[in-house]
């Protein structure tokens, strides 16, 4: 079944074209889209190129299944059930023009959430990678990190394509198996991040230790404030479809069949997408700029100094002791 009704359908469209609207006026007031281009950057690169291109492309992915997703929901509109509620028709009972429709667009749902994955998981490594910087300085691209993105984005780019392809003969059942493949990945990206806000703080007094600039510090704190929030918008997202795919796929589909909890999960969900993804763009908008790799490396300069003065610090410490 389609989980949902036209109006959460409709809601979703909604969000989806109002951010890829602030997207792509975001995109022309810094440089009307020069920083898209493969060498835009004081130090252009193939993997700044690749992260961009993959937070870029989602959006309009997005656009197009939620708004084709409502169309088709409005048109197909309700049916009575045996139970005596009006019900957004099944997608058994659809014509079949329109259950053509869904196989394409479950492949495109899966590729913009598989495309998201990639992005969240490049953040979570990368700031694993700060805060496991030892006395020596490390290359990124040769850190264990980047491994664990490049793998993990393969899994994410393959896999959740493939859930597609596999459950193609259930295509009453898709949509809860994306949302189970997507969902859990996308919450185990979220839960690893607690991780990362927990050690935030002491990472962050520490760069000031070190006498950063004030303008890093700031950044760094704005950064982890936005980071919260965001991990709570994006759990907001992750649980409700979690459960609706958890309910979809085992039954007794108490919820999925409910007109106030499918919605309401839903909606809850777009929310939580929407505005995660929005203060993703806040958080990157150094990425994405020529500002990104200046500013990462400059963090990378920092971190093996406050190292080397924490050791010998230690190092003194005990021998005072002794």
């Amino acid at each position: 079944m389609a989980i949902g009704s036209p109006t959460a359908y409709l809601l979703w469209a909604v969000l989806a074209c109002l951010f890829c609207g602030f997207l792509v006026f975001h995109l022309w007031r810094y440089d009307r889209f020069q920083c898209l281009r493969w060498n835009a950057g004081r130090q252009p690169g193939a993997f700044k190129r690749v992260m961009t291109y993959t937070y870029v492309a989602s959006m309009p992915l997005l656009v197009v299944f939620s708004v084709a997703m409502s169309v088709l929901k409005y048109k197909e509109g309700f049916a009575l059930v045996p139970s005596g509620h009006i019900m957004p028709k099944l997608t058994p009972f659809w014509k079949d023009s329109h259950r053509h429709w869904l196989l394409p667009l479950y492949f495109v749902f899966s590729g913009a959430w598989a495309l998201e994955i990639i992005t969240h998981l490049e953040e979570l490594t990368f700031w694993l990678f700060m805060l496991h910087q030892g006395p020596k300085k490390r290359d990124w691209f040769e850190s264990w990190e980047v491994k664990v993105w490049y793998m993990g984005s393969i899994v994410a780019i393959l896999g959740m394509p493939l859930t597609v392809l596999i459950t193609r003969e259930e295509i009453d059942k898709c949509q809860a198996w994306i949302f189970l493949a997507g969902s859990s990945a996308s919450s185990a990206t979220t839960l690893c991040f607690l991780y990362v806000l927990a050690r935030f703080p002491i990472f962050i007094h520490h760069v000031k230790e070190e006498g950063a600039d004030p303008d890093v510090v700031v950044r760094l704190t704005t950064f982890y404030n936005l980071n919260m929030v965001r991990v709570m918008f994006r759990f907001i997202f992750t649980v409700p479809l979690l459960v609706l795919a958890i309910d979809g796929i085992q039954g007794p589909h108490g919820i999925v069949t409910d007109p106030f909890w499918s919605d309401f999960l839903l909606v809850l969900a777009g929310i939580g997408c929407f505005i995660s993804s929005t203060i993703t763009l806040l958080v990157s908008a150094a990425f994405l700029y020529d500002t990104s790799s200046s500013f990462r490396y400059c963090w990378l300069d920092i971190l093996p100094s406050f190292h080397r003065t924490r050791s010998r610090l230690q190092t003194k410490r005990t021998i005072n002791v002794r």
